[in-house]
């Protein structure tokens, strides 16, 4: 698109040198008189407006000036034929940048329209950098804040600069108390904002955040305005208070005061508190974000001790905080015990058995999680393990003993080559027990040390099947047994009466050699 150029002038002859000239050199150039020139400069924007010096009722200065009251940014070349200093010296006050003597030359013009270009380009460019570095300047001192109570601090700083006010006060709401407090403030008495609690809806704070609209109450001019009974502070003449939001939610309120008398806010007001706010939450988005990512690898961490990597993921997506439940569910625990591990401990030095207890729990864990369980405790020689949770799973039953015959199959295979460099290898065994009922998950310990574990009677009764096993068995209780569909060959054994248990407890069994699914 063609940059525009207005010539306003009643002489034919300099608009047609305008045309010739400044149409060489890519301009659209449109000619007007001077009862046309405000009209024409109403609807259309111009690069530049060329005018000539007097008219039949005024000056093109005098137009000029006319024009710039709707476009404050148009430049202008003056043309003249005998213009005198003061003439010349107002028009430059005006807003003109160059001046022209007649008889006007293409060459002169061309030059003075380049030049007239580059200083309102350059004009612009100072303009919008004395904007943009304190704005730059600014965002980076909230980027740098280290704390969400930092970018308080910087933003209430930022605002009694910039607005230049005496007082300001940032509330951010609270959702324990369900209201707006102050977290930051300059110009206060401190008895005043340490207490204060507004309810949304209450007082005009409570309007603004609620509404979402920012508010300006200005004591001169607007009697009729039925907030500025809330003004009780003789010495306010003037307030704004302004909603905090990011990212579409509403945060907080900031409140500013003006106490000279006869000042007033305005919208522009507005605008700027806007443009700080918006670099305030984006610095408040960067802490928020770096701290939930923080948060999600810890809680990730703690949860790959528990949980395969895969489910963990997916627990952390959920943001399921695992670090602050407890409740009670129906859940199916699993306890593996290796028998003989006494005489294995005398027989070995610790370097070798550390290593077995290492392939064997590698080995565990590998198998546990490709069935969704989740590995409560290693226990020197033992291991617990629940079926159902956290993670929901459509039989907890069918996946415990699964996981139980895939253990003792590999662990048979871990023992064999075991045995080839030692020999005590072949007294040893694994036995595992099966139960399920009521038990609370969750989180069990002191405030320095937590435990995510199970606790229940079938968390006890599982241990103590382990303990009784023979090696290579698994022993069911008559709960597991019914959740098992018929899907393995499964042997009834005598009711048992477990050590530190009132009752005898139903008891079946699933040998390894008869342990495959039918």
């Amino acid at each position: 698109m063609l940059q525009k150029i207005l010539v306003v002038d009643n002489e034919q002859e300099i608009c047609e040198v305008c045309r010739g000239a400044l149409g060489n050199l890519g301009y659209e150039v449109i000619c007007a008189k001077e009862d046309q020139a405000i009209e024409i400069a109403k609807k259309e924007n111009f690069e530049l407006a060329i005018f000539n010096t007097l008219f039949d009722e005024t000056t093109g200065v005098e137009i000029f000036e006319k024009i710039k009251q709707f476009r404050p940014t148009l430049a202008g070349i003056l043309i003249a034929d005998h213009a005198s200093a003061g003439i010349v010296i107002d028009a430059m006050n005006k807003g003109f940048v160059r001046f022209c003597k007649k008889p006007l030359h293409e060459k002169q013009l061309q030059i003075a329209v380049n030049e007239t270009i580059a200083i309102t380009n350059l004009r612009e460019d100072v303009t919008r950098m004395k904007i943009l570095l304190p704005l730059y300047k600014l965002g980076q001192k909230f980027m740098a804040a280290e704390s969400e109570q930092a970018i308080y601090e910087e933003l209430v700083d930022a605002i009694a600069q910039e607005v230049q006010v005496p007082a300001v006060s940032l509330m951010m709401f609270d959702d324990v108390d369900n209201s707006l407090k102050v977290v930051a403030y300059r110009g206060l008495v401190a008895d005043y904002v340490q207490n204060l609690q507004i309810k949304s809806g209450e007082q005009i704070a409570g309007k603004v955040f609620q509404s979402q609209r920012p508010m300006i109450l200005n004591k001169e001019g607007q009697h009729l305005n039925p907030y500025l009974e809330y003004m009780n502070r003789q010495e306010l003449s003037a307030a704004i208070s302004f909603p905090i939001v990011c990212k579409g939610t509403v945060l907080g309120v900031l409140n500013v005061s003006e106490s000279k008398a006869g000042m007033q806010f305005k919208e522009a007001d507005i605008e700027m508190l806007s443009i700080i706010v918006d670099q305030a939450m984006m610095a408040l988005e960067n802490i928020r974000f770096v701290r939930e990512r923080e948060e999600s690898s810890r809680v990730r961490t703690q949860l790959e001790q528990y949980v395969s990597p895969e489910v963990s993921n997916l627990l952390v997506q959920k943001k399921q905080d695992l670090l602050d439940v407890g409740r009670v569910e129906q859940l199916t625990v699993l306890f593996a015990d290796i028998r003989n591990f006494t005489v294995l401990v005398q027989s070995l030095d610790p370097a070798r058995l550390r290593l077995f207890l290492n392939n064997f729990f590698d080995m565990f864990t590998d198998i546990i999680f490709s069935y969704q369980g989740m590995l409560d405790k290693f226990m020197g020689d033992a291991a617990l393990v629940i079926f159902g949770a956290p993670v929901k799973i459509d039989n907890p039953n069918i996946a415990a003993v699964s996981a139980a015959y895939q253990i003792l199959s590999e662990f048979e295979k871990l023992r064999r080559l075991w045995q080839k460099e030692e020999r005590i290898f072949e007294k040893i065994g694994l036995g595992i027990g099966i139960s399920r009922g009521a038990m609370f998950l969750g989180n069990v310990g002191s405030s320095k040390r937590l435990d995510y574990t199970v606790i229940g009677q079938d968390v006890n009764i599982a241990q103590r099947l382990a303990s009784v096993t023979h090696s290579g068995q698994i022993l069911l209780t008559d709960r597991v047994y019914a959740g098992l569909n018929g899907n393995f060959s499964v042997k009834a054994e005598n009711n048992m009466l477990l050590r530190g248990m009132v009752s005898e407890v139903v008891v079946y069994s699933l040998p390894v050699s008869d342990s495959k699914p039918e």
